[in-house]
């Protein structure tokens, strides 16, 4: 094996040795345990084409049906400035964290499963590990939520479509079966709180299903969601155009409040980055991962700034708690165009749903925190719950604007860029790990499932020897130059977002 600085050490290859030796005596993990694991994390059987899905349908989530109102509030110059930013900064903050997850001894092309949690307890310890649990969970729990929300709307807006009325359980004002009619301007048909609807649980028998199985078992459903959301995206935009655009509708800068909206939303879009370890995790050693991740950034870019652009032109006076799915539904547009409406969260939200469920999953099961039937009751069936009391009104925007500033901001964007940087150190220190870091590593080879495969592929391939890098021309300390470059952009947006928006809040 040739001399590389991302060779592995004799450390390292110590470590896995004591490892197989302490396996022979049962010392290191319970049979039990690895059935258990065997069963609960996928193997590296993701594509190409079906990691571009994965990604596109990981970014184009909830957030994506406010953009036309973004761009309408906020104006098309500072909206355009700040997908473009938020592109290249998440897409680099992602790509830097990859390189972090190759850093660590032994994976240099992603032999060991890593997920984003244990990356931080490598390299910050125990209190980074609490933090990124904290985080992760309610970030990609938020962003569930809001899924749900939108599904369970536009499916009871199909139901009356379809019917002539959806009914549900009442929670307030008074508690009663309802049922209502008719067409709304706004997200939900109905005008009160509801403990559940006929959408919500239509859409809870379909999806929750998926929530159970493992990553790569979905990529089948990714593919056909993506593929369906260019499709309907495309027929939006082409019908947009033949009802008639106004360059009224759309300003060059907008008020106070729809600019101060304008950045959680779209880092909300971008909201990805920590879905990636799980990813690369179970992709093929074939995969181009940096070709796969900037692809997948700019095709996701390109429909969000269609679809706000040409959807803010087409709708004049948007109401502040609309979406474009009941914007569209309200105007009663052509009969295809009806029905993308309603087609659209089943199979751009809702097939996103039971990808993030899975990650929160693989997170929480890793490192045995928790046994698989309470990680599964965590991560799949308490989004359910906790968004019942947004099921009606404004709730999706809320959750989209504060989750992506307190939370999901920060998970995806602040903490990858750290561990990169952390990562930078390490290599400096010539990997050197301390015996928590050994113990780790230990812990990572035991639950990889198929370890001794990747351990094949990275011996006798020469091609699997260099380690993965973002910027394979650029030396060391020019990379760690550019990360903190993002870094400083970024840590001046996030406060600046958290301001703007508790000055200037939606005011519906």
């Amino acid at each position: 094996m040739m001399e590389l600085e991302d060779s592995y050490s004799k450390s390292t290859q110590s470590l896995i040795n004591d490892y197989f030796r302490e396996e022979e005596d049962g010392a290191t993990i319970s049979s039990q345990h690895r059935k258990e694991l065997e069963s609960s994390f996928g193997h590296k059987t993701i594509g190409f084409f079906g990691g571009i899905s994965l990604l596109i349908g990981n970014m184009t989530g909830p957030g994506m049906v406010g953009i036309a109102l973004v761009f309408q509030e906020g104006g098309w110059v500072l909206t355009l400035g700040g997908f473009l930013v938020i592109m290249i900064t998440s897409t680099l903050a992602g790509l830097f964290m990859i390189e972090s997850m190759a850093s660590i001894p032994g994976n240099p092309r992603f032999q060991l499963r890593v997920e984003f949690t244990m990356l931080c307890r490598f390299y910050f310890g125990k209190v980074g590990y609490i933090i990124a649990q904290i985080f992760i969970n309610v970030a990609l729990q938020a962003t569930n939520i809001a899924s749900i929300i939108v599904c369970a709307q536009v499916m009871d807006n199909t139901v009356d479509a379809i019917f002539k009325k959806t009914c549900g359980l009442q929670a307030y004002p008074t508690i009663e079966w309802i049922c209502v009619s008719g067409a709304s301007s706004d997200s939900s048909p109905f005008p009160g709180y509801m403990f559940f609807t006929i959408g919500y649980l239509i859409v809870l028998v379909i999806i929750i299903p998926l929530g159970f199985l493992n990553l790569d078992d979905n990529i089948i459903v990714q593919v056909f969601a993506v593929i369906l959301m260019f499709t309907l995206t495309s027929s939006w935009v082409i019908s947009f155009m033949i009802n008639g655009l106004s360059a009224d509708n759309l300003p060059s800068f907008g008020s106070g409040t729809g600019i101060a909206q304008i950045m959680g939303n779209v880092m909300f879009n971008y909201a990805y980055i920590t879905t990636l370890p799980s990813w690369v995790n179970e992709s093929k050693p074939t995969v181009n991962i940096r070709k796969a991740v900037w692809l997948s950034a700019s095709a996701s870019t390109a429909v969000f700034v269609a679809t706000g652009i040409f959807g803010a032109l087409a709708f004049a006076h948007m109401p502040s708690s609309s979406d474009i799915l009941s914007v569209i539904n309200s105007h009663h547009g052509n009969i295809l165009t009806r029905i993308s409406v309603y087609v659209f969260p089943f199979v751009v939200l809702a097939s996103s749903i039971p990808v993030y469920s899975i990650v929160v999953r693989y997170n929480l099961m890793q490192n045995g925190l928790l046994p698989k039937w309470i990680a599964n009751g965590v991560a799949v069936l308490l989004p359910w719950l906790v968004v019942i009391p947004f099921m009606t009104g404004d709730g999706l925007n809320y959750i989209s604007n504060y989750s992506s500033i307190f939370f999901s901001s920060i998970a995806n964007f602040i903490i990858p860029l750290l561990i990169y940087l952390k990562s930078i150190q390490f290599r400096r220190g010539h990997r050197k790990m301390t015996p928590e870091q050994q113990q780790i590593l230990k812990t990572l080879v035991a639950e990889t499932i198929d370890w001794e495969e990747n351990h094949h592929k990275f011996t006798y391939y020469a091609e699997h020897h260099s380690m993965f890098k973002v910027f394979e021309k650029l030396k060391r300390i020019q990379s760690a130059k550019i990360s903190l470059t993002c870094l400083i952009i970024l840590g001046i947006l996030i406060p600046l977002v958290i301001v703007t928006t508790f000055v200037f809040p939606n005011s519906n």
